[in-house]
């Protein structure tokens, strides 16, 4: 077989091959991370369907790869539609047992002229790297793609010691003085929606991205309500812990958690607003969740997070509640033309 059999097909998640198509994202992780469960078929369902919806902040589209009637490769682009007017993120795999015939360039072709048709003239993607030398990484290098931003994952094994959460609550409480902890679950309080779509904003800017060719996001509250829809939809609930001075949520963490495959969660996006820095609030709302975490989801054994080692502050907090490396997560971009 070679990429001059193949046939590409438009999908959508109503589409009788998509099941198909999550499948070979399924064989890709398995090789990849033997020791984690692939994302499950609903996830990507709900995505597609996100991506689909009119009036949301993305929009995207779907190509398979056939060879002989066989899903053996998989491209989702997405497209902001808030912000960010010349970018497309790319998202493509090609089934372990059909790598090496040139499905990734078609693919790859597909994904270019996909976003030229839409305006978009830089692409960005991103490469889990559990190990050295992965398929990934010499494709994107091979295909003239740049290297921006690597992020260091780091895993953290439940329940966390007792002593060190201890500690560093301790230490987080005593450096706060003057803030207020808060909690919730899956949807933001409405007295801090426009705080929390500000956090997210400043995420796009305040937050390390190395040489990432992104402009600032533009979010408000009808863009978190649909952040947090989105979560829900695939299966996931969210954890949140923030940290309010005068009435105004300053700092913000999320933990996801699949509730299918509750056994390893995940950290979404942690941060404090520059002004409010030094005062160890991100120890405080980690610390939080982690708590919360152990409450209603005893049964996570895992929690896996990514830094980009310039966030050095971040990366202290993490290590000071025992996670460690297990990997790394790069980003890159290509420009058209």
């Amino acid at each position: 077989m070679t990429s001059s059999t193949a046939a590409l097909v438009q999908l959508d998640a109503d589409h009788g091959l998509f099941p198909a198509w999550c499948g070979v994202w399924a064989a890709t992780e398995r090789l990849d991370r033997p020791d984690q469960e692939p994302r499950p078929v609903s996830d990507h369902v709900a995505l597609a369907r996100q991506l689909a919806e009119p009036g949301g902040s993305r929009g995207g589209a779907h190509r398979a790869a056939l060879v002989g009637g066989e899903v053996v490769g998989a491209l989702r682009l997405i497209l902001p539609l808030k912000d960010n007017p010349t970018m497309a993120v790319v998202d493509l795999a090609v089934h372990p047992e059909h790598r090496r015939q040139g499905l990734g360039r078609v693919l790859h072709d597909e994904a270019l002229r996909l976003a030229g048709e839409h305006g978009r003239t830089t692409l960005i993607t991103e490469i889990d790297e559990p190990g050295h030398d992965v398929p990934g990484r010499r494709f994107a290098e091979l295909l003239g793609w740049t290297c921006d931003l690597a992020e260091t994952r780091r895993d953290l094994l439940l329940p966390v010691d007792e002593g060190r959460l201890s500690a560093v609550e301790a230490d987080a409480r005593a450096a706060s003085a003057g803030y207020r902890l808060v909690t919730w679950r899956d949807r933001t309080p409405e007295e801090f929606l426009e705080d929390r779509a500000l956090l997210e904003q400043r995420m796009s800017t305040d937050a390390p991205h190395g040489d990432l060719p992104v402009e600032e996001e533009r979010w408000d509250g009808e863009r978190v309500r649909e952040y947090e829809a989105a979560h829900i939809a695939r299966g996931r609930t969210v954890l949140s812990a923030g940290a309010v001075r005068e009435g105004r949520m300053v700092a913000f963490t999320d933990l996801q958690v699949p509730l299918a495959r509750p056994e390893r969660a995940s950290q979404g996006g942690t941060l404090v607003l520059r002004e409010h820095r030094g005062h160890r609030l991100g120890a405080l709302i980690k610390a939080a969740v982690l708590r919360e975490l152990a409450v209603a989801f005893p049964e996570v054994r895992r929690v896996s997070t990514y830094n980009a080692e310039t966030n050095t502050p971040m990366v202290a907090v993490n290590e000071a509640l025992g996670f460690v490396p297990a990997g790394r997560l790069t980003s890159w971009s290509r420009t058209l033309g």
